[in-house]
């Protein structure tokens, strides 16, 4: 493995997180779409959202050789060839979707737990604790789908890998 491929492999990493994560923030515009009457900043803010991540995407994706060329990162080395052993990029990949998939999931579970707790208390009681138990099924739906997301990036990352290679 060279040094370029090296940094192109980091920098893709870097990429496809923020990528993903990207990508999900524009699903929390749902909710807000729902509830508001002045949808106008929401729409401003999936703008800017959707031009970050195709602005993320050509950096990180496409145009990585420029990137690496601009920063003159392959440049200064002893050796223009880095032994690491046997790794392959696609191992590399499949960890990071791996790790991104387990934080998706790890990170909505106890929000899910307490929307789903909330909506059976509100089910099953007449006085509820909680304001806004309107959106329970906004938010149970909403965790619902990060969680899935999080199982289908884990159970699919191999054929993943296989689109960015």
């Amino acid at each position: 493995m060279t040094v370029k491929d090296l940094f192109r492999l980091v920098f893709k990493s870097i990429g496809l997180g923020v990528f993903f994560y990207s990508t999900i923030n524009i699903f929390a515009l749902i909710g807000p779409l729902l509830y508001t009457e002045e949808k106008t900043h929401f729409f401003l803010y999936l703008a800017g959202s959707l031009l970050a991540l195709i602005l993320v995407y050509l950096l990180f994706f496409v145009f990585i050789d420029r990137l690496i060329s601009i920063l003159k990162l392959d440049q200064g080395f002893d050796s223009q060839v880095v032994h690491l052993g046997e790794i392959s990029t696609s191992k590399v990949f499949e960890i990071v979707l791996f790790t991104l998939g387990m934080i998706n999931i790890v990170s909505v579970l106890p929000d899910f737990a307490h929307w789903f707790f909330m909506k059976f208390q509100s089910d099953v009681s007449h006085q509820s604790t909680d304001l806004y138990v309107q959106i329970n099924n906004y938010d149970i739906a909403y965790n619902c789908c990060y969680l899935a997301i999080g199982v289908l990036v884990i159970l699919l990352r191999k054929q993943i890998v296989k689109l960015l290679e």
